[in-house]
């Protein structure tokens, strides 16, 4: 007699057990590459679905702070109808031309706050909880940073005041099923977001031409991977502790959420073959050993799909990757010099 189970859960694992995604990365040569990074990007661009009208950028400065060496600015960026997007920029106190940074935060109630070092009690707990402040790190090396919040956390989540908090669910799953309602991807629009900070950043003077950074953990290294393969004009991406695949991830043990992944995508390719389109420019995957929400023999067999990618792309050398004896979290090994070797720095 067949075996009958009513999970939902078994459900789901039963169809991904032997799944194969339809662009699955399989090639060797060059043109291999070319040929899947055409097609696997057309079907990549079609999943992201619908972008928001564009805007008029328009900024106000809420506040600046002049310390450590730094210029620390509070602006308010308006990126779309609708939309104002809190964004922390950190750059040296000097009048030398840098390279820019997009650094994005993870899952977290505090948002951007604990990346740019923010001093108040529970984004400095965050911050030592997950090495977490990378934006601040990165701009007292040298480069320019923006960090902006991301919908639903930070500023743009229901913990701020006047907010509804809701209760018993995870945010972004709601408004991510509001989205979908409305016919668009919440990672969609936080990706537009963080592509209209670059067109800010790199519109300011002092900041050098050509391209600009990306960086981001966990959720932040979600979106940093899929803005890497989206838009040229990241020259160097750092994914952190976020490399994985969707059937270890998140349907083998529901560690995903709504802001990380757009309908669809796993029937055309997994996490190596969105990072593979990042090829050939720069990329880091950091990894942590004791990394649980990410199983890392997942993480692993990834990278090794990732490994082969570059490399039909003729570019190996482009590809580093580090593991932290650690957990979740940012470990920066190398970071600095892997941004100053890739990204336009200017005079």
């Amino acid at each position: 007699m067949p075996t009958h189970s009513t999970s939902t859960r078994r459900f789901f694992l039963d169809l991904v057990e032997n799944h194969t995604p339809e662009l699955e990365f399989h090639g060797r040569t060059r043109a291999d590459f070319k040929k899947w990074h055409a097609a696997f990007s057309r079907r990549f661009r079609e999943c992201l679905g619908t972008f928001p009208k564009s805007v008029s950028l328009k900024h106000t400065v809420q506040w600046e702070v002049r310390e450590d060496g730094l210029i620390k600015q509070k602006i308010l960026l308006q990126t779309a109808p609708h939309t104002t997007v809190p964004a922390v920029i950190l750059r040296p106190d000097h009048r030398r031309t840098v390279g820019a940074i997009v650094a994005i935060h993870g899952h977290g109630y505090w948002g951007k706050d604990p990346v740019v070092g923010a001093r108040y009690p529970e984004a400095q707990a965050e911050t030592d909880l997950l090495k977490y402040d990378y934006g601040l790190q990165l701009a007292r090396a040298g480069f320019a940073v923006i960090a902006p919040d991301m919908r639903p956390f930070g500023e743009r989540g229901d913990v701020m005041p006047g907010e509804r908090k809701i209760e018993g669910r995870d945010p972004c799953n709601v408004h991510a099923l509001k989205g979908w309602l409305l016919g668009f991807s919440l990672l969609t629009y936080n990706l537009w977001d963080l592509m209209k900070c670059m067109d800010f950043m790199l519109a300011q003077k002092g900041i050098a031409k050509g391209g600009m950074g990306v960086i981001g953990l966990s959720g932040g290294g979600a979106a940093a991977m899929h803005l890497g393969a989206l838009d040229p004009r990241a020259k160097a991406t750092d994914v952190v502790c976020a490399l994985n695949s969707y059937r270890a991830w998140g349907v083998e043990i529901d560690n995903f959420c709504g802001t990380q992944f757009v309908p669809g995508m796993y029937r055309y390719g997994d996490h190596a073959e969105i990072c593979g389109l990042i090829a050939p420019r720069p990329l880091m995957i950091e990894l942590g050993g004791f990394d649980y929400g990410f199983p890392i023999e997942a993480s692993r067999v990834a990278l090794r799909r990732l490994e082969k990618i570059y490399a039909a792309a003729g570019c190996p050398e482009k590809l580093s990757s580090q593991l932290g004896y650690g957990g979740h979290q940012y470990y920066g090994q190398g970071t600095v010099d892997f941004f100053r070797k890739n990204l336009p720095s200017g005079t």
